[in-house]
């Protein structure tokens, strides 16, 4: 049987490599387990010995031992229930520092509350809530530094998946991996897989193909298709022999917006396609509560602020200060969006135009509240209304959407969320874009659909929020 050996291909870089879901190994969990249980009760004595030396002398350290536990046990609970200990989608040493704190802000309500029905445990609420500072300094400083070894790790010792099947098959499984990090891709071509019959295993290992990717170091064995269920048994003891993981790669099956788990049926094994976790009603009444939380905050705090900008864009360039304007929201629906105005009455003179880096339609005032987003404010009105969210893909005009649609297959796909005041495809990419960009901002935003949680959503607002404080450029 002939086999052509084709060349090892590098992912990396390459433009689909981020944004990448990283999933942990289990002693890489075990690590991560154990030093945030460590760190966390360091944070509680910290915290005990910070309370007595400064605010309250009468605290007894012995009697912080209890609570340290408690609190150490109930966040890696939190922590493990938000899958920082499946995975991370961190993109930066800095990002982990961002998520550790997000984490820690939602594993503080169920740790309050405790301390709160059983006050009798806790020996100070005022310990509790330094103990979380604590927590946000050593917690996130180790998840930051644990990036950085990883990054290291995964650079020194790459990824190997050697791509097994029909040459007319390689292109298409080889470029579907391209989305991960650091990886390598070793292509072997056989053009009639299913022809070997039955083996031993000892004769697997002794098939060119194996053999080949044996000597390659390979760590991840995927096939094109389907093997006959015959030759498993006898592949995987080969593959387990030389540390190798079986995988199979259908060219049809491919990461989309839905979730795609294993079953069976008596002998038969079934493929079950559901929706994504963020179309479920479950799901969509948390995201929702979070919405109306910080937007009417929002509004609240933000409220004189938004007067200040009213004020100023009238006497620069006269009423009105705010424009709506037509975006599609979720499910294809459209909406009127409220934003300060921050362009000249006639900007779209000669029809609707993407914004760009330095646009002269800008008015001076424009150009500050862009700067700092205070342009964006009036969207939490169109959340409270439940046209938006605060984080999701940014809304686009029809016009632009009937577009993208034509030239990108998977462009409707934003629409299965609300969407946005801010997303990830913003904080991990540009504001604003240009027609070329729109392939980058798009995978962004499917990003997130696809792997969307409430974690996710605390993180993304933690990261605007330093980028609006930095005052980076619209």
């Amino acid at each position: 049987m002939a086999v052509a050996l084709e060349q090892e291909i590098a992912a990396l870089p390459h433009a689909d490599a981020k944004p990448g879901v990283h999933s942990f190994s289990a002693a890489w969990v075990t690590a991560l387990v154990a030093s945030d249980a460590v760190l966390f009760l360091t944070a509680t004595y910290l915290a005990g010995l910070f309370v007595r030396h400064f605010w309250m002398p009468e605290v007894l350290m012995r009697q912080i031992f209890v609570p340290a536990i408690l609190t150490a046990v109930l966040s890696v609970l939190v922590f493990w229930q938000l899958g920082l200990y499946q995975r991370s989608f961190a993109m930066s040493v800095r990002d982990e520092l961002y998520h550790a704190v997000a984490a820690l802000a939602l594993a503080s309500a169920p740790v309050m509350i405790f301390f709160s029905i059983f006050p009798q445990i806790s020996t100070s609420r005022v310990v509790t809530i330094f103990t979380l500072l604590f927590a946000i300094v050593l917690v996130g400083s180790a998840r930051a530094l644990a990036h950085r070894v990883r990054d290291a790790l995964t650079m020194l010792h790459p990824r190997r998946i050697a791509v097994v099947g029909h040459p007319s098959r390689l292109d298409f499984a080889e470029d579907a991996m391209r989305a991960l990090p650091n990886g390598r891709v070793f292509r072997l071509a056989v053009p009639d897989i299913d022809g070997l019959g039955t083996l031993t295993a000892e004769a697997v290992e002794a098939q060119p193909w194996f053999n080949q990717a044996a000597q390659w170091g390979c760590d991840t064995l995927v096939f094109t298709e389907i093997l006959a269920p015959s030759m498993m048994p006898q592949v995987l003891a080969a593959a387990e022999r030389h540390g190798m993981m079986i995988a199979f790669a259908p060219p049809r099956i491919r990461v989309h917006s839905y979730a795609l788990e294993m079953d069976s049926i008596g002998k038969q094994a079934l493929i079950v396609a559901r929706p994504l976790r963020a179309t479920q009603p479950g799901a969509r009444m948390g995201k929702r509560l979070f919405d109306l939380t910080i937007a009417s905050i929002g509004l609240l705090l933000a409220a004189p602020i938004m007067l200040l900008v009213a004020v100023a864009i009238s006497l620069e360039d006269g009423e009105p200060v705010m424009f709506r304007q037509e975006r599609v929201g979720r499910d294809g629906k459209t909406f009127n969006m409220l934003k300060f105005r921050s362009m000249g009455m006639d900007a779209e003179k000669d029809g609707a135009k993407l914004a760009i880096v330095g646009d002269v339609r800008v008015t001076r005032v424009g150009k500050f509240i862009r700067r700092t987003s205070l342009d964006e404010l009036p969207q939490l009105i169109n959340v409270l209304r439940g046209e938006m969210s605060i984080v999701g893909p940014r809304p686009e005009r029809p016009v632009f959407v009937d577009q993208f649609v034509q030239q990108y297959p998977r462009y409707a796909e934003r629409h299965l969320v609300s969407p946005g005041i801010t997303g990830w495809a913003q904080v991990y990419g540009k504001r604003v874009v240009g027609f070329d960009d729109v392939p980058a901002k798009l995978r962004g935003d499917l990003f997130y659909v696809e792997n969307w949680s409430l974690f996710m959503d605390v993180a993304v607002c933690l990261k605007t929020a330093a980028e609006v404080l930095f005052h980076r450029a619209a």
